[in-house]
């Protein structure tokens, strides 16, 4: 049995966000998956931007600056001595 990931997958102020993706006679949609609940975001790029994009529309609050640094780090994709 062959088992394929097809979400990528990232992790925002402690929650794990799964985005969905996939390429339609419309257009690229994505939908976030956050605690078993799937979230549909529209015609997006599954990257950490739609990943915190889908944290605040879900929890209602924007991320700080110092948050968002954190974030990227998180997802390693700045280290911590920036």
């Amino acid at each position: 049995m062959i088992v394929y990931k097809d979400y990528v997958t990232f992790s925002i102020l402690g929650e794990e966000i799964n985005l969905i993706s996939d390429e339609t006679d419309y257009g690229q949609i994505t939908f976030a998956e956050i605690g078993g609940q799937y979230f549909y975001r529209g015609q997006v790029q599954p990257n950490v931007s739609a990943a915190i994009s889908a944290w605040q529309d879900i929890f209602g609050r924007e991320v700080t600056m110092q948050e968002l640094h954190q974030v990227m780090i998180d997802n390693h994709l700045s280290s911590e001595a920036i």
